[in-house]
């Protein structure tokens, strides 16, 4: 897939999410991105999506960056090392990443949003599996 294709989903997602929304569906764009790619896009979509996410919040320019470069990474470790396509793998760890978020952005825990973006990325994963599968058998072209 055009890594251009996944910005774009990347900035409007940022723009939904700096102006109405409370949910970080750009970390659970990244963390899925990562589970399937390669390491060198993973960095790369890891870094621009914080910096959109950044500008898009008026944060410190390199503060989602930052952390979602820490988390890519974390998680490119954790994918040699464990399964990364079992099921529990991707919510857990958007879970864990998203409570860190939480405690170091805001200074509480609010744990309903961490549990909604844990059930999200479960059915972003199933998603991409089927998805994914699909490209792989030759039943969805991409040019």
């Amino acid at each position: 897939m055009k890594i251009y294709l996944i910005l774009l989903l990347v900035l409007f997602l940022a723009l939904l999410q700096g102006a109405f929304l409370k949910l970080n569906l750009v970390l659970l764009l990244v963390l899925s991105w990562a589970v399937f790619r390669p390491p060198r896009e993973v960095v790369l979509v890891a870094f621009a999506s914080g910096l959109m996410l950044d500008l898009a919040q008026g944060k410190p320019l390199g503060f989602f960056a930052l952390v979602f470069l820490l988390a890519s990474y974390l998680l490119l470790l954790y994918r040699r090392r464990f399964d990364s396509l079992h099921p529990l793998f991707l919510p857990l760890f958007v879970f864990l990443i998203s409570y860190l978020l939480f405690l170091f952005d805001q200074r509480h825990w609010f744990g309903g949003s961490c549990l909604v973006l844990a059930l999200l990325a479960l059915g972003v994963r199933y998603l991409l599996v089927f998805l994914i599968g699909r490209v792989d058998r030759g039943q969805i072209k991409l040019r």
